[in-house]
């Protein structure tokens, strides 16, 4: 009784455990993707199949660039989470397999085969070159001079034999030795297959698996699913937009777009995006201050300043290597639908834009995009569209005639703070034609000024007034008036609004003075000397200023007056 209790309790220890440790591979797609301005956050998601006990899942083919601190799991079952880790599967290494015996044989046999070849092709070349020795005894036995006309007959007619016979008998050796060199390729190249025997039968070398390991506990058999989070790096994206003007009584459309860069390792397959202006490189921690000591300063001592390290710079993404990600989404076949027969009822394209949500976080924002993109990880640049928004605007039409006749139509968008916009370039659309491209510089100014090229329906003209610019010498004082006449025209149908900037001298000496006799009502900043004027002109109408001022300085110090 006491052995068979020994032998049942062996048993029971050799089973296998239910609290067994069970390793699974996990069968998991991207699901989201945030792009931050340098680096991307990964969601992936699987389902799991548990048993009771600990399980070790394993989530493979991840991004090699895997930040292992930014792993997050969370999943929906009864178990719970005990660890998360980055890992990597190394491929086993193969095996040495012989080449078999029955292919090794005949390798030899082919071998001995060409070497009987080769023999052969020795033979022959010999036989060629005794035919070549035969004849040329032939041609310089020189006999016929002194023999009748008959016996030259019969030798000519014997030597012609020979020599037939022996270039019959040549060209039958040099056939031969083609047959021998074709045949001896052949041998060849079938026992160089026969030799790459096991390279050609041996599996591709297969690659190291990046991982992250999963170990969980279950309290009984169960399914259940699982997300995985983390950070990865050679990710970005940057801004850039399209600025679009239908004339100047309508708003500014201004569609903003995002240049994707991912080289990640892991394709992103049809997948939401979420694009964020935070920099997860960028310094969180606030600076701390410490004392300032002041002292005379002694060229003995070495003062040294630690130098302050850098954040990390996005990579500039040349748009003439961009590429339009692809957007999956569902379409309806037009040959299916009789609505759709009538051309005249086709409804209008939709962008891309009014898929896109925008939201405010404590310090950043947020572009979450309600479409599934595929980015692939092959080192280019993929464009996606963000958002569109009609902004307000105030158009002026400006001119500067020290510098160019033509005017400036610019466009001035008031309250852009709340538009968060990036610092980025952009390409101008002004009537639905293309006229080039700007930079977007947000400022802390509460208008935001965007140039959309020149007018020539608004010209200027700058002429000197001979008669008011004059020269006064008084003793050792000289003074100069200077005067301009300015002609500004509207040539379109439109009412436009101008603004007219110019400028007199400023000194920056005592003994200089200018002062300023005329302006025609122009705003002028005596610090800097500009002068701006504002005013509506109506179509086909012309407006006159003029503008004098009058310098005054020594008669004995030379002074540049050409510019005046």
């Amino acid at each position: 009784m006491k052995n068979f209790l020994f032998t049942f309790l062996g048993l029971f220890l050799l089973l296998p455990s239910a609290e067994a440790n069970n390793d699974k591979d996990i069968n998991s797609k991207i699901k989201n993707v945030t792009i931050y301005l340098n680096g991307a956050q990964v969601s992936r998601k699987g389902k799991v199949v548990l048993k009771k006990g600990v399980n070790t899942l394993y989530f493979n083919n991840v991004s090699p660039y895997v930040n292992q601190k930014t792993i997050q799991v969370q999943g929906l079952g009864d178990y719970i989470i005990l660890d998360s880790k980055k890992g990597i599967k190394y491929p086993k290494p193969e095996e040495n397999k012989a080449i078999p015996n029955k292919i090794t044989q005949r390798i030899i046999k082919m071998r001995d085969s060409v070497q009987d070849l080769d023999f052969e092709n020795r033979s022959i070349s010999v036989k060629i070159q005794n035919l070549g020795t035969e004849k040329n005894l032939l041609l310089k036995n020189n006999v016929f001079n002194k023999d009748t006309l008959p016996t030259v007959k019969a030798s000519l007619s014997y030597l012609r034999q020979q020599l037939s016979d022996l270039n019959d008998l040549d060209q039958q050796y040099r056939r031969r030795q083609t047959e021998i060199s074709e045949l001896r390729t052949k041998i060849n190249r079938r026992i160089s297959d026969l030799n790459n025997y096991n390279k050609n039968n041996v599996k591709p070398k297969e690659s190291p698996v990046n991982q992250i390991i999963v170990t969980v506990q279950a309290k009984r058999e169960m399914t259940g699913s699982m997300t995985v989070t983390y950070f990865v790096s050679n990710a970005s994206w940057s801004p850039s937009y399209d600025i679009r003007v239908k004339d100047i009584n309508t708003p500014v459309d201004l569609t903003m777009k995002a240049t994707v860069y991912q080289n990640t390792g892991e394709d992103w397959k049809n997948v939401k995006l979420t694009l964020s202006t935070n920099n997860p490189y960028k310094n969180k921690v606030k600076p701390e201050l410490s004392t300032w000591f002041i002292n005379y300063y002694n060229p003995n001592i070495g003062y040294y300043q630690d130098a302050k390290k850098t954040t990390t710079r996005l990579n500039e993404v040349s748009l003439n290597s961009v590429r339009v990600a692809s957007a999956d989404m569902a379409t309806e076949s037009l040959s299916t639908n009789s609505y759709y027969k009538d051309q005249e009822k086709l409804p209008s394209a939709v962008r891309s834009t009014k898929y896109t949500v925008k939201s405010q976080t404590m310090a950043n924002v947020e572009y979450k995009i309600d479409l599934n993109y595929t980015i692939k990880a092959d080192n280019q640049a993929h464009l996606v569209a963000v958002n569109q928004q009609s902004i307000k605007a105030n158009y002026n039409h400006y001119l500067v005639p020290k510098y160019d006749k033509e005017s400036y139509l610019v466009a001035e968008l008031v309250d852009w703070e709340d538009l968060d916009l990036l610092p980025s370039k952009a390409n101008l659309y002004y009537g639905g034609s293309y006229i080039g491209e700007t930079r977007i510089n947000p400022t802390a100014n509460d208008t935001l000024y965007i140039s959309l090229g020149n007018d020539r329906n608004v010209r200027i003209k700058r002429t000197k007034d001979a008669e008011k610019s004059r020269d006064k010498v008084f003793s050792n004082r000289k003074t100069t008036t200077v005067s301009y006449d300015l002609i500004v025209k509207n040539m379109s149908t439109r009412k436009y609004n101008i603004i007219v900037e110019d400028h007199i001298p400023v000194s920056q000496d005592k003994t200089i003075v200018v002062s300023v006799e005329n302006k025609s009502r122009a705003k002028l900043n005596e610090k800097t000397g500009m002068m701006v004027w504002k005013f509506t002109l109506n179509s086909k109408q012309t407006k006159e200023l003029n503008y004098t001022y009058k310098v005054e300085y020594d008669n004995n110090k030379p002074l540049d007056l050409s510019k005046l």
